[in-house]
């Protein structure tokens, strides 16, 4: 038989994925479905196959499409936007999963860091699992188990290239990467190796703007998606060039500061946060300052209660100030946003 469809439509809802205007053109050969053409829209960019599909469950459903994609939009939802050119193909011989290998390049891509709420899971308590006293009476209605389709699980061989345009922005971060990666493993299990540079950017940090001078994520592969990261943010504060170390796994960073002259970490720290020496600080910025090294340090001992509000309200800088006899000002709060990149409020 002939297989022809037009106007049709695919709908990634996870993903944001959208094929339209899709048209099919086949034809059944025994219990094979013979791809002649395959063509739609993806955005602004193309999507075309050809190839066969072997309906053949006892022989593992073998198949071989050729995928093409120009500048096809593959994703898109608040967090993820991209686009990608190059070649894929999807074959499959017996009872392996089906493997789906290529080279694909991303003209640009987006991504944004979505801030982690504070909220905690509540835990429900009071309630119990009785087992079952009696064996399930089987009645002949029940569905049946579902055979393994050709679908299922995908082995993955895919080669990643972003000579530059990947742009990741979000918490303070507005920065340009580019990528050569390579992704394997399967849909269940993705396994992601290759490095990530950075091509430039600035980090908002304590209301101030710091330009990235280091970038790189390493991804090493393994079945835990926690690549080794470097990152260096500079910012001349008063007559001290100071910068920010990000490093360690991205599960769990570890922050840093250097500073030329060299200078001790409270000293830095002090500076960014007030814009002066340690021994110019008030008792109440004392505390603080405290408060934010014991933070940064992971020691977890002590309680940050400006650190807390500031994740929880989403502002990029939070801090206490001190009682100003001058002004007649007592002690107050002061809060700052980065509306745009360039507007500070």
């Amino acid at each position: 038989g002939i297989v022809r469809g037009k106007g049709l439509t695919y709908q990634n809802q996870l993903y944001g994925t959208r094929l339209r205007d899709m048209e099919l053109a086949g034809r059944f050969n025994g219990n094979r479905l013979e791809i002649e053409t395959l063509n739609a829209r993806a955005g602004d960019g193309t999507v075309s196959a050809s190839g066969y599909v072997s309906l053949a469950a006892e022989a593992g459903y073998p198949m071989d499409v050729a995928v093409k994609l120009d500048r096809a939009r593959l994703a898109r939802s608040d967090a993820l936007s991209a686009s990608a050119t190059g070649d894929l193909r999807l074959t499959k011989n017996g009872p392996q999963p089906a493997l789906l290998a290529g080279s694909l390049r991303l003209p640009e891509t987006r991504y944004q860091i979505v801030r982690q709420g504070a909220a905690e899971v509540p835990q429900l308590t009071g309630v119990t699992f009785k087992p079952r006293r009696m064996p399930q009476r089987v009645t002949g209605d029940e569905r049946a188990e579902m055979m393994p389709s050709a679908f299922g699980l995908l082995r993955l061989d895919i080669a990643l290239r972003a000579p530059e345009k990947l742009y990741v922005s979000g918490m303070g971060l507005e920065s340009e990467w580019s990528a050569d990666l390579n992704v394997g493993g399967t849909t269940a299990q993705m396994n992601l190796t290759g490095t990530v540079e950075l091509v430039r950017g600035t980090l908002g940090f304590a209301g101030r703007s710091f330009e990235l001078s280091e970038g790189a994520v390493n991804f090493t592969g393994g079945t835990e998606f926690n690549p080794s990261i470097r990152i260096v943010a500079t910012e001349d504060v008063e007559d001290v060039t100071v910068n920010v170390n990000i490093g360690g796994r991205a599960m769990n960073p570890e922050i840093t500061f250097s500073s030329v002259p060299g200078l001790p970490q409270d000293e830095i720290v002090s500076r960014i946060l007030f814009g002066s020496s340690i021994a110019n600080l008030s008792a109440i910025q004392a505390v603080q300052l405290a408060t934010s090294l014991n933070s940064l340090s992971g020691s977890g001992g002590g309680l940050n209660p400006l650190g807390k509000l500031r994740s929880a309200t989403g502002i990029d800088r939070l801090r206490i100030l001190g009682a100003d006899e001058a002004t007649g000002r007592g002690t107050a709060l002061a809060a700052g946003q980065y509306i745009t990149d360039d507007i500070y409020v």
